[in-house]
C-alpha cells in the first residue's frame, strides 16, 4: 500500500465517524451512509479547475482565464451535505438585501466578511441562499475570491464548486514560489480586470479582507491588496460567527455548531462617476474617502468596523479598541468630541503610556501621546496605530501623536508615560512647558530612576520643579498587553493632594478596568516603591526558576512559591526602608502586583531573569534590570537584610558566575 493510500484510508476511516451527526440532526443511518458516500465520490470524481493547469503551462493563462464557474452537481450535493450540520446557524439582517434592488448589475457589488474557516465561502453560500428570495438571489450571483491552495484538497475543492470563483495568488505564495511570481502578478492583474467585468453583468465579488482564516475568531489587520475590490464599489459586509466550531483545523470530524451570520447594511465606499451618482439610490451611505492622510487605508479600516460593528465584542480582535469599553450591549464606535472635556497629553510612548491611552479614550476626552521621535509620530498618526509597541492594534480616533512641545500648553492633564532611562532625552524639550501649566501630573510608569531619590514623582517634583500637590500616581497589577486586549484589569490611585483621585478614578475606570484609591491615599512613596521593588524581584525570581529548571527539570512550583513569601518580605522590608508604608504594601500595587509580576505568563522581568540563567542576556532592557542597576544609589546593599536583592545584583549587573552565587543564597535562605 501506497502511503498516499494509506492516508486516504485514513482520512476515509475518520470522515464515516460523521455518521453520528447526520443521524442526530434527523437522517436515518442508512441515509447518512448514503451522504457520506456521495461526499467522499465526488470530491474524488470531481477535477480540479481548468485555471490550476496555468502553473504547469503558464503560456496557456490567456487562453484559460482565471475565472471557474459553478458546477450544479456538487453545488446541490453540498447544499444538501450542509443543512443538517448548519442546523443551528441563524441569519441576522435579510431586510438589509432588499436595500440591494436595482443596485447589482448597475453598479459594482463586494461581499466582504471576516475569515474563521475553510467553510466559510460555502457557509456563507448555504445561509444566504436558504435565507429567502433575496437572499438565494445574492448567493446565486457570488463570485469568490480565491487563492489556489483552496482549490488543491480533494476535501475543500468541492465546496469551491457551488459558485463562481477567480483565482488569484497570495503575496505568501509568491513569496514561496519565486519562478512563478511572474505569471503570479499576470493571474492577480487578470483577476481583477475579470472581476470588474463580472460586477457589470450581475456578479458579486466576495472576499476575506484578512486575507487568511483567524485562527483565535478573533479580527484581524484587513490587507491593503483589497482595496482596489472595494474602492469605488457598493459594499455588502456580513459578519460571521461559530463556523470555525464546525470543522476543527485538525480532523475531518464534523461539529453541529451553533453560529449565525449577520448581513450589514450596504454601504457605498468612495465615489461613483458623477452620471452614476446622479441615479444612485439615496437611502445607501457612503463612506467618502477623507481630505488627508492614507486614504487607503482609512477605508481598509472603515471596512473592518462594518464587519466588526456586528460581531461579539470579544471578537474585535485587532480593532477592538475603536469600540466604546463602556456600552455593555452595542458595538458602539469612539468618536473625536466636539468639545472634550479633558486635553489628556502623555509623555512618552510606551506599553503600558498607549494602555492608559487607549482605556482614557473611552471618554469624552481628547489624548495627545508626546515623543520627539517626528519620524515615528508621523508613522503613528498616518497609519492610527503605535508602530513601536502595538503596532497589531488600531488606535480610537481621539488618539493622537505629536513631536510638539508647545501641545503641553493646552493639556489639562499629564500622564507621565516614560521609562525611567528615557527622561532626559524626553523631557529636556518640555520642561519650561510643564513648569508653566499648573495642570495635575499622574505617573503610569513602575520603576526607579537614576536619581538619588530614585522614584518617580520625586524627581519630578525635584528636578523639574513640577509642584507636589500637582502629583499622583497610578498602579496596579495589570500587564498592558492585556488592558489592550481589554481583560479585566485594576489600578488603585495615590495622590499629595486627595482632590485629585476622584477626576482620576472617573477617567480610568470603565466595564474591563476598575479603579479604586490606595490603602493609604497619600503614600505616593509606597505606591511607587510597590510598583518599582516588585520589577526587581520579578527578575530575581526568573533567575530562581531557571536555575532550578536547568538544575533539577520539570515543574519548580514548589521552589517559587516556598520562596516567594522571603521574597515578599524582603521587598517590604526594603519599602520600608526607603519610606513606604508597611500596610500600602497590601494592596494592588503592593503584594497583588508581586504576585502578578513573578508568577504570571507574561512578566518581562522574570523572563529577562529565566533567559539570564539560561546564558542568554536579553538586548531589551526592563524596568527590573534598570532597578537593580540603579539600586544602590538609595540603599547600601546588605547580604545579610538582604540576600536576595544583593544576590541578584552581584549575578545581573555585576556579571558574577551564577551557580555559585545561586549555591550561596541557597544555603543563606535555608538559616533564615
Amino acid at each position: 500500500m501506497t502511503e498516499k493510500e494509506a492516508t486516504l484510508g485514513r482520512w476515509h476511516k475518520e470522515f464515516f465517524e460523521n455518521i453520528h451527526l447526520f443521524v442526530k440532526s434527523g437522517l436515518t443511518e442508512s441515509e447518512a451512509k448514503s451522504i457520506l458516500e456521495e461526499f467522499l465520490v465526488l470530491s474524488q470524481s470531481t477535477p480540479k479547475p481548468k485555471v490550476m493547469e496555468i502553473f504547469q503551462e503558464p503560456e496557456r493563462l490567456e487562453e484559460i482565464g482565471v475565472y471557474t464557474d459553478i458546477r450544479p452537481e456538487p453545488r446541490d450535493f453540498m447544499l444538501k451535505f450542509l443543512d443538517p450540520i448548519m442546523k443551528k446557524f441563524k441569519v441576522e439582517g435579510t431586510e438589509n438585501l432588499k436595500l440591494l434592488d436595482g443596485v447589482i448589475g448597475k453598479y459594482p457589488v463586494t461581499l466582504i466578511s471576516n475569515h474563521l474557516s475553510h467553510l466559510d465561502a460555502p457557509a456563507i453560500f448555504t445561509l444566504l441562499y436558504n435565507s429567502g428570495p433575496e437572499g438565494r438571489k445574492i448567493a446565486e450571483s457570488l463570485v469568490f475570491i480565491a487563492g489556489r491552495l483552496a482549490f488543491e484538497p480533494d476535501f475543500t475543492r468541492l465546496g469551491l464548486y457551488m459558485f463562481g470563483t477567480l483565482l488569484v495568488c497570495s503575496k505568501k505564495d509568491m513569496a514561496d514560489n519565486p519562478s512563478l511570481s511572474d505569471v503570479m502578478t499576470k493571474i492577480n492583474m487578470r483577476a481583477f480586470r475579470n472581476s470588474q467585468k463580472l460586477q457589470a453583468d450581475g456578479k458579486v465579488i466576495s472576499i476575506f479582507p484578512e486575507g487568511t482564516r483567524s485562527r483565535d475568531g478573533r479580527l484581524m489587520p484587513f490587507v491593503d491588496t483589497v482595496y482596489h475590490y472595494v474602492a469605488n464599489k457598493v459594499i455588502l459586509p456580513i459578519s460571521l460567527e461559530g463556523t470555525e466550531k464546525i470543522l476543527p483545523i485538525e480532523g475531518l470530524l464534523f461539529n453541529q455548531a451553533v453560529g449565525k451570520l449577520v448581513i450589514g447594511k450596504p454601504v457605498l465606499v468612495g465615489e461613483l462617476t458623477k452620471k452614476e451618482m446622479q441615479t444612485f439610490p439615496s437611502h445607501i451611505e457612503q463612506i467618502s474617502f477623507p481630505g488627508t492622510g492614507d486614504k487607503k487605508q482609512f477605508i481598509i479600516d472603515n471596512l473592518a468596523l462594518l464587519v466588526g460593528s456586528n460581531l461579539n465584542k470579544h471578537k474585535h480582535g485587532t480593532y477592538r479598541n475603536l469600540y466604546k469599553g463602556d456600552i455593555r450591549e452595542t458595538n458602539q464606535l469612539i468618536s473625536f468630541p466636539k468639545k472634550p472635556d479633558e486635553h489628556v497629553v502623555i509623555i512618552g510612548s510606551s506599553n503600558m503610556s498607549v494602555a492608559f491611552a487607549c482605556v482614557m479614550a473611552n471618554k469624552n476626552v481628547k489624548v495627545t501621546i508626546y515623543s520627539p521621535d517626528s519620524e515615528m509620530v508621523k508613522q503613528c498618526n498616518e497609519e492610527k496605530r503605535d508602530i513601536l509597541h502595538y503596532p497589531i492594534y488600531k488606535l480610537p480616533p481621539n488618539i493622537e501623536f505629536s513631536d510638539k512641545p508647545e501641545i503641553m500648553e493646552s493639556a489639562t492633564l499629564f500622564i507621565q508615560g516614560t521609562n525611567p532611562w528615557e527622561f532626559d532625552n524626553i523631557y529636556s524639550k518640555i520642561r519650561t512647558y510643564l513648569q508653566k501649566n499648573k495642570s495635575p501630573m499622574v505617573n503610569v510608569i513602575k520603576g526607579f530612576t537614576g536619581s538619588k531619590k530614585g522614584l518617580i514623582l520625586e524627581d519630578l517634583n525635584e528636578l523639574l520643579l513640577i509642584e507636589r500637590d500637582r502629583l499622583a500616581v497610578v498602579s496596579g497589577a495589570c500587564y498592558p498587553d492585556q488592558i489592550m486586549e481589554r481583560k479585566i484589569s485594576g489600578f488603585e490611585i495615590s495622590a499629595f493632594e486627595d482632590s485629585l483621585i476622584p477626576k482620576l478614578q472617573e477617567l480610568l475606570s470603565n466595564n474591563y478596568v476598575f479603579t479604586r484609591t490606595a490603602i493609604n491615599s497619600r503614600d505616593t512613596k509606597g505606591v511607587q516603591l510597590g510598583g518599582a521593588l516588585k520589577t526587581i524581584y520579578a527578575l530575581a525570581m526568573g533567575l530562581v526558576e531557571g536555575y532550578f529548571k536547568r538544575e533539577l527539570g520539570g515543574n519548580v512550583d514548589n521552589t517559587l512559591f516556598h520562596l516567594s513569601n522571603r521574597f515578599f518580605n524582603e521587598m517590604v522590608s526594603i519599602g520600608v526602608l526607603l519610606g513606604g508604608d508597611p500596610t500600602t504594601f497590601n494592596g494592588l500595587s503592593g503584594m497583588t502586583d508581586f504576585m502578578l509580576a513573578c508568577f504570571g505568563s507574561d512578566t518581562r522581568d522574570r523572563k529577562y531573569g529565566y533567559d539570564l540563567a539560561n546564558g542568554t542576556r536579553p538586548e531589551k532592557i526592563t524596568n527590573g534590570f534598570y532597578g537593580l542597576k540603579v539600586l544602590p544609589n538609595l540603599i547600601q546593599l546588605d547580604e545579610k537584610r538582604h540576600p536576595i536583592v544583593t544576590a541578584a545584583y552581584r549575578t545581573v549587573i555585576q556579571n558574577e558566575d551564577f551557580d555559585l552565587v545561586a549555591e550561596k543564597l541557597q544555603m543563606q535562605l535555608a538559616r533564615i
